[in-house]
């Protein structure tokens, strides 16, 4: 008996020892596998470091190229960009050669290079002797004017020490400047271009080909609509629209800013302060977005119909047209049924056949579809006829001196027979007084808005 349990406590030990031993060579091989894939990892981290510095990189100068500057801008909100051409390089090339001219580029590298720690840009060579300085972090408006004349002088007449040739070169640069522009890398382009035919050192890009003026007024209220969403002070308000009985039967949403003025006193600030500079700093779409989630939870607390405005620049945007089919999503159809989109009948609608299917797509939905300051100067009728809208609001500068201005009653009056038609409806804007709502009726408008009828206010509930 003893002699068994003696056999079987050795095999136990043998077990224990041979499990033992297994574990210590299992842990062995995890090890060995990490430190193989901790191998990997930081090759694959060189290699795709090599590979974005191939793409990213100018093989001559050692700054980043095109592509990398292109990237780097992407989608983003307040780009101050400038362009470098490098004055009269083919007189370098010809004088001293292609190779001697590029030892020139390498030194204007070295000294742009240094621009970066001293104002927080990012410098690239996009090709030959076209460089190019960027910030994307809000820079101080001061400070752009001061990196604007410190480049300026840096380059006026600057000699270079060419090793190879033991001589200077003397070379200048001539700048061109875009600040807070939707299309930063082409404005500055545009703004070089210009400083080169009147023989200026440099230009800053302008909406006229913007005034220091504008541009100040730009980066003001890039800064008050960004604290204001932050702060959650957008805020849609609501102008009522009735029928013929005076009835309210829908609302059109508008969008507004709370704010304080210099006394600290609350305003509420109108879209024509901030809305054209919204779209240049891209802030437009936060606005839209915010403006129409409030209208959307108001929808469902009455049974009227509420308007949006959408522009052609919202319908041409895929990325607001995902989030608004992600919000519809949440709607029942009857509440969808209650939606109108007013488009703005301008000279930017100029693809109808996008419009079209914009307007089928949303039809299919529930969704009613306006035509927005319509007889405006851009109104084809042809065109409405192809898109079928369920309403036509007429432009309000038809409206509100339609009593004494006689080509105004006489636009007016073929806008309505065209709709009858076509049986759609209208809508007239800026009613003003009973005059005039009362012409209106005899013109047989459908629906009419004014501050006759109110004015636009927070809350309709």
């Amino acid at each position: 008996m003893v002699k068994k349990l003696q056999n079987i406590d050795l095999s136990n030990s043998l077990l224990l020892l041979t499990t033992i031993v297994a574990l210590f060579f299992i842990i062995l091989y995890i090890r060995e596998i990490k430190k193989h894939k901790q191998i990997c990892k930081e090759v694959i981290h060189e290699a795709k470091k090599e590979v974005e510095e191939r793409l990213y990189k100018d093989e001559l100068t050692g700054l980043k190229n095109r592509k990398a500057l292109e990237d780097s801008i992407k989608n983003k909100e307040a780009v101050v960009a400038i362009l470098l051409d490098l004055d009269a390089f083919e007189d370098l090339n010809e004088l001293y050669g292609f190779i001697n001219a590029e030892e020139v580029l390498k030194e204007i590298a070295k000294i742009l290079k240094r621009f970066e720690s001293s104002y927080g840009v990012v410098t690239y060579r996009l090709s030959g002797d076209i460089f190019a300085i960027t910030n994307v972090v809000n820079m101080p408006f001061n400070d752009i004017f001061i990196l604007i004349e410190d480049l300026k002088h840096t380059f006026l007449n600057r000699k270079i020490f060419v090793d190879k040739l033991n001589v200077d070169i003397v070379v200048s640069m001539t700048l061109g400047v875009s600040i807070f522009q939707e299309e930063p890398i082409l404005t500055a382009a545009m703004a070089l271009k210009k400083a080169k035919s009147l023989n200026q050192s440099y230009f800053v890009y302008n909406n006229e080909l913007d005034s220091k003026d504008v541009i100040i007024q730009s980066l003001f209220w890039r800064e008050r609509i960004k604290k204001a969403v932050e702060e959650r002070r957008i805020i849609p308000f609501y102008q009522a629209i009735v029928n013929k009985n005076r009835e309210v039967i829908k609302y059109e949403t508008l969008m507004r800013i709370k704010d304080l003025d210099d006394n600290n006193e609350a305003v509420i600030v109108t879209p024509d302060k901030f809305l054209g500079i919204s779209f240049k700093t891209k802030q437009y779409l936060e606005l839209s977005r915010i403006v129409i989630s409030k209208s959307l939870d108001n929808l469902l607390k009455t049974d009227k119909s509420i308007s949006i405005n959408l522009s052609f620049k919202d319908i041409l945007n895929y990325e607001f047209i995902d989030y608004l089919d992600g919000v519809l999503e949440n709607l029942k159809f009857e509440d969808r049924s209650r939606l109108v989109f007013e488009i703005l009948e301008s000279e930017n609608l100029n693809d109808y056949d996008f419009l079209e299917e914009f307007v089928l797509k949303y039809k299919k939905l529930g969704i009613k579809i306006a035509i927005d300051d319509f007889g405006s100067g851009y109104s084809n009728f042809i065109r409405i006829i192809r898109i079928q809208p369920d309403y036509l609001k007429i432009d309000g500068s038809l409206i509100k001196n339609i009593d004494t201005d006689k080509d105004s009653y006489e636009i007016v009056k073929s806008i309505i027979a065209f709709s009858k038609t076509l049986n759609i409806k209208t809508i007239a804007e800026f009613v003003h007084s009973e005059e005039i709502f009362n012409l209106l009726l005899k013109l047989d408008v459908d629906e009419f808005q004014g501050y006759y009828f109110g004015k636009p206010e927070a809350d309709f509930l």
